[in-house]
């Protein structure tokens, strides 16, 4: 449960308490003196106007707490993440700099919020000081008609009456926020354009893809419509079944292709990508990627437990998601770690352990077609020979896709595909392409054995 689901029964409840408190507060001070019943309309009307101006007042400098934080946040992840970056270039006391301007922006608005949650304290102290005047002076010149007890509880009630009230306007203010939280997700949902374009609305067999062959026909593809493409007249023929290897150097449209083919990218008009003779530019692009069974190079992990992250549609029993951990060699460490129903922590693995688990999420789900995107690229070459090993056991009857940086990882596959800015330049088994000196695979090749 995410803690805005917990937010806004809280404040709901939080706000029902005080309603009820300050009401009964209000109540026993008009029945311990009777006139002063006569007083509490212009009261409730004051506080009505003084919630409303304070609230419109406070969701704003909340929202500006919001709009100053997210540098302050962003600026934070991108100096963790470029840390040794950072420091090699010597530009530390730049990014101190930045760091503590960011975050004197970031306490402006917060200083205001705390200004006028002090103005609503002395307002409401105000209004109860005279609150407590009144009161003092029926008590006086009704002395002789109250009892003394009822004066008492009157006193009582006035004393923190304004506290209650404070109260209950506050937690009015958070209840609003909290909903007007919802109401922003829920405009965004109902106001963010789809991705399907029109006409991709067609839906293939519940079984589809059943083989897993694949056509690229003349494929171009780009980031917008009006960018340049980053892949160019490519087309490409995958048997099914087949194990195919794309390589090229750094920007010769590796990715892109693969992007291309999960419908991240958008087709050049005449462009064609065909499975199993269904054309995925006439199917909704969600259905195209619950096709594909692919691998990342960055390990991808949701906030849960273990079963959560291992098996995320809940569809496999235990001894199925065991044996697949166990398949990837960490059985032993996530039992050790409290099992399958442990909360998931990415400080539990080594960079080579998660890509071992998201390679056992992909053992769990069913598909013709295995994607793997330089999923060995960072890893020792232990972990490197284990997860060859299970790809090659686990998917022997798939197509698979596998963007390779490390050339010898694909020297067994059926064929092999090299790219340079997006255009195929060749094609062919592995083994054929090294005999040939000059050619690009062979180029690639030497150039990493050296």
């Amino acid at each position: 449960m995410s803690a805005l689901d917990l937010q806004i029964p809280w404040s709901f409840i939080d706000l029902s308490i005080n309603i009820v408190v300050t009401t009964m507060g209000a109540i026993l001070m008009c029945v311990s003196a009777g006139y002063f019943g006569l007083i509490m309309p212009p009261v409730i009307l004051a506080a009505w106007l003084l919630q409303k101006y304070y609230l419109r007042t406070s969701r704003q400098i909340r929202l500006m707490d919001l709009e100053y934080k997210s540098p302050l946040y962003s600026h934070f992840i991108e100096s963790l993440s470029g840390l040794v970056t950072i420091r090699s270039f010597g530009w530390t006391s730049n990014f101190e700099e930045r760091n503590l301007e960011l975050l004197d922006m970031s306490q402006r608005p917060y200083y205001l919020l705390l200004c006028i949650q002090r103005w609503l304290a002395l307002v409401l102290d105000i209004l109860v000081a005279v609150l407590a005047v009144l009161l003092m002076v029926l008590i006086i010149k009704l002395r002789d008609k109250l009892d003394g007890g009822f004066v008492g509880l009157a006193l009582l009630n006035v004393m923190t009456f304004n506290e209650n009230l404070a109260s209950t306007i506050r937690n009015w203010t958070n209840l609003e926020t909290s909903i007007g939280a919802v109401a922003r997700l829920r405009d965004f949902s109902l106001q963010t354009a789809t991705e399907n374009l029109t006409g991709e609305t067609h839906e293939p067999p519940a079984d589809w893809p059943q083989s897993g062959n694949i056509v690229f026909n003349n494929v171009s593809a780009s980031y917008t419509p009006d960018a340049s493409p980053v892949v160019k007249n490519l087309s490409l023929s995958i048997a099914a079944g087949a194990k195919v290897g794309i390589c090229g150097r750094s920007g010769s449209g590796k990715s892109s292709l693969i992007t291309s083919l999960s419908r991240m990218l958008e087709l050049a008009p005449g462009s064609s990508i065909l499975i199993d003779e269904v054309d995925v530019s006439t199917l909704p692009r969600q259905r195209v990627r619950q096709a594909l069974n692919a691998i990342p190079q960055e390990p991808f992990f949701m906030k849960g437990t273990i079963r959560t992250n291992v098996d995320p549609r809940a569809l496999h029993s235990n001894e199925a998601i065991i044996a697949a951990v166990k398949k990837v060699e960490l059985w032993n460490l996530v039992e050790a770690k409290g099992g399958l129903n442990a909360d998931l922590d990415t400080d539990f693995f080594s960079h080579g352990q998660r890509q071992l688990f998201c390679l056992a999420r992909a053992i769990l789900r069913k598909s013709k077609i295995v994607v793997l995107d330089e999923v060995t690229s960072n890893v020792d070459p232990h972990t490197d020979a284990l997860m060859q090993s299970v790809i090659r056991q686990e998917f022997a009857n798939c197509t698979i896709i596998a963007v390779a940086h490390r050339l010898d990882t694909i020297l067994d596959f059926d064929e092999v595909v090299v790219l340079h800015e997006g255009v195929l330049v060749e094609s062919g088994r592995p083994q054929d392409l090294l005999k040939m000196k000059s050619g690009w695979f062979s180029t690639l090749y030497n150039s990493q054995a050296h």
